[in-house]
């Protein structure tokens, strides 16, 4: 009888050790959310240049001949996408509402397909809202030290970086009315 008590006195000491443990996983899980979903709204930073950088010299041009250079107007968004990058399809659609809502219009928005197979086909839904250009030769992704894809940035004059991410949703600066499409 003795043996049988200690056996669900012992049973009882684990449980509610495995009760208490649980509850300090559920609070730490917690916690961590509240971090990522801090991390999320202030926006991951992109694997390129940092914040504050300035974009290297480069001379590009988009699809309808214009140049573009590192010299653009202030909050110039621009993103870089690779058409190998699945993450870079599923952020296309994000980008895409950004730059229709980015105060400037497509003048001030810059899409840029870079990498082996780059084409304007892979950014032709982004036509509208930005100015589509094809860095078959990586310079601009050299010009911004991009590592990884998808890469969104903000510049500010003189081609500094004001905001770097990876998520358009985390894009600063957003107005609240859509933007048509800018005549050319």
């Amino acid at each position: 009888m003795s043996v049988l008590v200690a056996t669900v006195v012992l049973n009882s000491v684990v449980c509610v050790f495995n009760t208490a443990l649980l509850a300090a996983v559920v609070r730490r899980l917690r916690y961590q959310s509240e971090l990522l979903s801090e991390v999320e709204r202030q926006g991951v930073p992109a694997r390129a240049l940092p914040r504050g950088d300035i974009v290297g010299g480069f001379l590009a041009h988009d699809t309808r001949g214009r140049p573009v250079t590192s010299d653009v107007p202030a909050d110039t968004l621009v993103g870089f996408f690779s058409p190998t990058c699945a993450s870079c399809r599923r952020e296309r659609a994000r980008f895409r509402a950004v730059a229709a809502r980015w105060p400037g219009g497509s003048a001030q928005v810059l899409a840029v397909v870079t990498g082996p197979g780059a084409s304007a086909r892979f950014l032709h839904r982004l036509e509208p809202v930005a100015r589509i250009v094809v860095d078959a030769d990586e310079v601009m992704r050299h010009a911004f030290g991009i590592e990884g894809f998808p890469a969104i940035f903000v510049l500010a004059e003189s081609g500094c970086l004001s905001w770097t991410g990876i998520h358009a949703d985390a894009v600063p600066g957003l107005t609240a009315n859509p933007v048509g499409p800018q005549a050319r």
